[in-house]
């Protein structure tokens, strides 16, 4: 019952987080010379980004120390293959709801909205990485490996992508 309400802490934490995204929203925009620009700070942009990640990890490490947890079930070894096809098919439909849906006008009235696409699309990320991840390591000792291993593997991943573009 423990890790089930630090599983709910962790999940409050990533709500707060984005609360305070949105608060402090007003305060993104600097005046340039052309006029008002948002500020696109990668180092930011990557702190928020590993913060959430690392709520995933937390929330994946306590699901591990619960006796009856999750990573034991069968469906694991299919996994990674589930966890693609939603991906794939997750990016499709936003991207058709954002170029002939009505997807972009609803984050116009609610930003919140792409706090929420980005925390779904981090988790299903970590997901995948997490499922290649246990599907090698099949052992229940191994489970807290494969949650840092995949922790680390995403944050790297993302590094890379920040700095590479």
């Amino acid at each position: 019952m423990k890790w089930l309400v630090f599983q709910i802490l962790t999940v409050g934490v990533i709500g707060i987080l984005m609360a305070t995204l949105e608060l402090i929203a007003v305060n993104r925009l600097v005046s340039s010379s052309t006029g008002w620009t948002p500020v696109n700070n990668v180092y930011i942009t990557f702190s928020i980004v590993t913060a959430v990640l690392s709520c995933f990890y937390l929330i994946f490490l306590f699901e591990a120390k619960k006796r009856n947890n999750i990573f034991e079930r069968s469906f694991w070894s299919l996994m990674p293959k589930i966890s693609i096809s939603v991906g794939i098919l997750s990016v499709i439909l936003f991207l058709v709801g954002g170029t002939i849906g009505p997807i972009m006008s609803w984050i116009e009235q609610w930003r919140s909205l792409l706090y929420f696409f980005l925390i779904y699309f981090l988790f299903l990320i970590f997901l995948f990485i997490f499922s290649i991840e246990h599907k090698k390591q099949r052992n229940n000792n191994r489970i807290n490996k494969s949650i840092h291993t995949s922790f680390i593997w995403t944050v790297v991943l993302f590094f890379g992508i920040f700095f590479l573009f």
